[in-house]
């Protein structure tokens, strides 16, 4: 049962970081001395991951506001549990759909990089009755000049990150040192972010998403003492000033049940409340076109 393994919940910490350090891709050999361990280890145990059908590879996408975007979370709450199938075909086609995460019940979480006046979720919340937008993940925004070349690098990478530079070099045409030195620049001026895609249909246990509103200066202290209450804690991120929403595995319903009634009663805490992921839908079409565009545009 690694969902209930501290070592791989661990790992996935580290693999999956946080919006801060999604734009650094971290070597095996810098996760091991991290946590402690030597470089093969870290090897077999996300070989593991990935023959178990957990781990399905890495994402890159653009920073939003090279875009002109920002990243927005917005929860859709169906009449029907039964048309959720329906609506998560729908929304993966719509501009600015980034992920979708199924939760159990009728709800949906959708992670959108919205446009300034909105038009994403306005066009979204016009078809779906029961709503609510959050602010988006606290992602760093970016300034670097990104150029015709940065957007057929970032066209090859989009739906697996770790296509070799080789090969990418070939389809672009420049050298491998110009694809390095230019993966180098944009991830290191936040201009693009690699992130694990995951299937929780095989995790084991519970996939958890505990979303923890704070009191005003008080979001810290609150994050570092909700992170050290969850033992398998593989996920956290900023949603607004004072939220944070956290992911983790847990082994059963009753597990996090207990942790959410403690959370609600630490001082600084004005509101939390949990959900169970069911499954993560990653949308590629709108951004597929968007860079397409950007990639062919002299």
């Amino acid at each position: 049962m690694w969902g209930q393994d501290k070592a791989y919940s661990t790992l996935m910490t580290e693999l999956w970081g946080s919006p801060g350090q999604w734009n650094v891709k971290k070597s095996y050999a810098a996760i091991a001395r991290k946590l402690g361990v030597d470089e093969e280890t870290v090897r077999n145990r996300i070989k593991h991951l990935r023959e178990s059908g957990f781990l399905l590879g890495w994402r890159l996408f653009p920073n939003p506001s090279i875009l002109g975007r920002r990243s927005t979370f917005l929860f859709l709450e169906l009449d029907d549990p039964g048309s959720k199938d329906d609506a998560i075909s729908q929304l993966r086609r719509m501009d600015g759909v980034v992920t979708i995460v199924s939760l159990y019940g009728s709800g949906l979480l959708l992670t959108l990089f919205d446009h300034e006046d909105r038009r994403c979720s306005r066009q979204i919340t016009g078809i779906w009755t029961r709503w609510e937008v959050l602010t988006g993940m606290a992602l760093p925004t970016s300034d670097l000049r990104v150029t015709v070349t940065d957007w057929q690098i970032v066209r090859l990478l989009l739906k697996d990150a770790e296509r070799s530079v080789r090969e990418v070099a070939r389809e672009v045409g420049v050298s491998t040192r110009t694809v390095t030195r230019r993966l180098n620049e944009m991830m290191g001026g936040s201009a693009i972010f690699i992130t694990p895609m995951v299937d929780l249909r095989k995790a084991s246990g519970v996939s958890y998403q505990l979303m923890v509103q704070s009191e005003e200066g008080r979001k810290p202290e609150v994050d570092r003492l909700v992170a050290s209450k969850i033992d398998n804690l593989v996920f956290r991120a900023s949603y607004s000033t004072n939220g944070s929403i956290f992911g983790f595995n847990g082994a059963n319903v009753a597990e996090g049940s207990a942790i959410l009634k403690w959370v609600r009663r630490q001082e600084g805490v004005t509101s939390a409340r949990m959900n169970i992921a069911e499954e993560v839908v990653q949308a590629f079409e709108w951004l597929d076109e968007e860079v397409e565009r950007r990639a062919t545009t002299r």
